[in-house]
């Protein structure tokens, strides 16, 4: 049975380099704890060696870019890019890369593989790893004081009851 560890995070963190280093010591201990054998990105858009390629280069560990290429994805069918509003998700076409996913991991050959993702793929392309015969372990790198904002100065709203929607 393939085994994956699926790591999700804000794509900063994989953009960032030098890396994080909460970033940086999770993934290492995710790889020795789970004896991972290749390390598979959604890297497509990011630099040419994201951090984590750069510490799968230093694991001496095969890093594979799982993702569609921007050509690949500009045919699929994305009704975000049509939508009014810019926080339309369009499922079927994470579906399709998400499923891409799938088909190159279980075609690269490893047996214990680690995944490193967005935050909003860590269940769905769990759930498709599951179904697929993966045993699969999930884990999300969100702290709390990313990039150190100062919440107290952000812009807000006062609710009103009164306001219509």
């Amino acid at each position: 049975m393939q085994r994956i560890c699926i790591f999700g995070s804000y794509h900063e963190f994989q953009e960032h380099t030098p890396p994080d280093y909460g970033f940086y010591k999770r993934i290492r201990s995710l790889i020795k704890e789970h004896a991972v054998d290749a390390i598979f990105e959604e890297a497509t858009g990011l630099a040419p060696k994201s951090s984590v390629e750069l510490i799968a280069d230093q694991a001496g560990l095969p890093w594979f870019n799982v993702d569609l290429s921007k050509d690949e994805r500009e045919n699929l069918p994305d009704s975000a890019r049509r939508g009014r509003y810019d926080t339309l998700q369009d499922l079927e076409m994470h579906r399709q890369r998400e499923n891409a996913w799938i088909k190159r991991i279980s075609e690269s050959g490893s047996r214990s593989g680690l995944l490193v993702c967005g935050l909003c793929h860590v269940l769905s392309v769990g759930e498709r790893l599951c179904s697929q015969g993966f045993a699969v372990e999930t884990h999300t790198y969100s702290p709390n004081n990313i990039y150190c904002w100062d919440w107290s100065n952000r812009a807000t709203v006062v609710l009103e009851d009164s306001d219509p929607f």
